[in-house]
């Protein structure tokens, strides 16, 4: 059962984790902030470059507090 809970929370991080560097990735190429829009190039920027970064950044931040919070909490 354990092992379970453990597939969905880590099922749960990658979709999150995911959903929120597209979200920036578009707010960053709105915002003008990966370069000029001539033709698209902020869009492919934002694609390509933005967000596999952050999805990197943020998944990384996400398994660092999971091992943190399963660290400091008491076994049974």
């Amino acid at each position: 059962m354990i092992w379970f809970v453990r597939l969905l929370v880590l099922a749960g991080g990658v979709t999150l984790t995911g959903g929120a560097a597209a979200a920036l990735a578009a707010l960053l190429a709105d915002a003008g902030l990966l370069g000029t829009c001539f033709e698209g190039a902020c869009a492919y920027a934002a694609i390509f470059v933005a967000f596999p970064l952050l999805w990197l950044g943020l998944f990384a931040a996400f398994v660092t507090g999971w091992i943190w919070y399963a660290r400091r909490r008491p076994r049974p």
